[in-house]
């Protein structure tokens, strides 16, 4: 993968995110017509499929963050939408299987949906 000045902008938005955002979120934090939103999904699909990027989906939306080298996951509240940044404990069950079944595993993801401890006592 060649690494275009666009790749690179919206490689480096991501890196200094705390929070997974979607294509639609990374646009309006680029610099004005610096490219439009299909090219930010391509992008955004190519470092997916290298394996720079894992994604979410809430709600019919993609979120995408970086794979940092200490792997994690996200739990989705349903219902404030707040994202909630936990460890990965698949990684010997994953090499476990994908020795079981011959298979190479290029990355993984895991999104865990339900609801906050606010959002519980909100809907008592």
């Amino acid at each position: 993968m060649r690494m275009t000045k666009q790749r690179k902008m919206i490689l480096d938005l991501l890196a200094k995110t705390e929070q997974p955002k979607s294509a639609e979120m990374i646009l309006t934090e680029l610099p004005d017509h610096t490219m439009n939103l299909s090219t930010v999904y391509r992008t955004l699909d190519t470092f997916f499929i290298q394996g720079l990027v894992s994604k979410s989906n809430m709600k019919n939306t993609a979120y995408y963050y970086i794979n940092k080298k200490d792997h994690h996951h996200y739990m989705i509240c349903l219902g404030c939408q707040k994202m909630y940044e936990i460890d990965c404990h698949l990684d010997h069950i994953a090499d476990q299987v994908a020795k079981e079944h011959h298979f190479k595993i290029t990355h993984h993801d895991m999104t865990v949906y339900g609801y906050c401890s606010d959002c519980q006592l909100s809907q008592l």
